[in-house]
């Protein structure tokens, strides 16, 4: 069964590469063809590429990595990785900030992903499935990288994007891994798997529309139709399927995933029902001032001394 899902991974992963790279050569020829005015240049197309390239290669590096889980040697060389991670995340930052050069920024950034990456199998991957701390430590940093955006602190752009970077490349190989724990459940993969895929679409859309890269607003679109559905749909069919007989390991990989669940789905009410207090986390500027009346002008009353009138 390892095999087979293995196998399918890999192929809808070189499906998604060629899919994703196709897309953004379109994308290219038609910006230079002038046939349509775009308010993005080739650098953004180029790095939405690799921005998207990052899910089939994490696709296929978490099943890899699953698929010899036992192999001590992988696993100590992606816990050295793990704990060096810090010092390579600084000197590819400092890097990153001081080029200007297109290509140099996407050649630094390639071996960043491939490090973001190995980090990430080892914190997500390789830990305990059940344990909350990896999601709670994130969910907090996400929250206060809102905040610090909120007030514009210095490097609070690059701050909360790297947080939302490394959240959603976890977020994702955590679900491919639910894929081979959930082994017969079959209703624990999809809600596992999908739960995590939209979860990494949401904050995705908050990084691009942070970003200003192409696709931001279509993906946030996208999902303030799929958490309100999604959710419906788990609390419809959960009583149905056998919940209180799950493994006690399923019923924590769940309770895991509804922690950053509860916050995307926080920051839909408040887009749609509770639009001031979405201002006020999202705009540092005063709301306006309440009018009443229904916007209509008010009456006036003009006196005129001309005898006829």
């Amino acid at each position: 069964m390892e095999k087979t899902l293995h196998k399918r991974i890999k192929q809808v992963s070189f499906l998604a590469m060629i899919l994703f790279s196709l897309g953004t050569i379109t994308g290219i020829i038609i910006l230079r063809s002038g046939i349509f005015e775009f308010d993005y240049g080739i650098e953004d197309f180029l790095i939405t590429w690799v921005v998207l390239m990052i899910f089939p290669l994490m696709s296929i590096s978490t099943s890899y990595a699953i698929f010899y889980s036992e192999k001590t040697k992988i696993r100590k060389a992606l816990k050295i990785i793990f704990y060096l991670y810090p010092l390579i995340m600084i000197l590819s930052v400092s890097g990153l900030v001081s080029l200007s050069n297109t290509i140099l920024i996407v050649a630094l950034t390639i071996p960043l992903i491939l490090f973001s990456i190995a980090a990430l199998i080892h914190l997500f991957v390789y830990s305990e499935a059940g344990a909350l701390t990896s999601t709670i430590v994130f969910t907090i940093l996400i929250i206060i990288g809102i905040i610090l955006k909120r007030f514009h602190f210095i490097a609070s752009g690059l701050i909360i994007s790297m947080i939302l970077f490394a959240f959603i490349m976890g977020s994702f190989m955590f679900g491919i891994r639910c894929l081979y724990i959930g082994e017969r459940n079959k209703y624990f993969k999809n809600v596992t798997f999908w739960g995590s895929f939209i979860i990494t679409m949401v904050f995705m859309g908050m990084l691009f529309k942070l970003q200003h890269w192409p696709g931001g607003g279509l993906l946030m679109n996208t999902t303030n139709i799929l958490i309100p559905l999604a959710t419906i749909i788990f609390l419809l069919t959960l009583p149905s399927s056998g919940f209180t007989e799950w493994k006690t390991l399923y019923k924590k990989i769940i309770m895991r995933l509804l922690i950053p669940w509860t916050l995307t789905f926080l920051l839909f009410i408040f887009y749609f029902l509770l639009p001031e207090v979405h201002n006020i986390i999202w705009s540092r500027d005063a709301p306006p001032a309440a009018t009443y009346g229904f916007d209509m002008p008010d009456y006036e009353m003009q006196l005129t001394d001309s005898p006829g009138e």
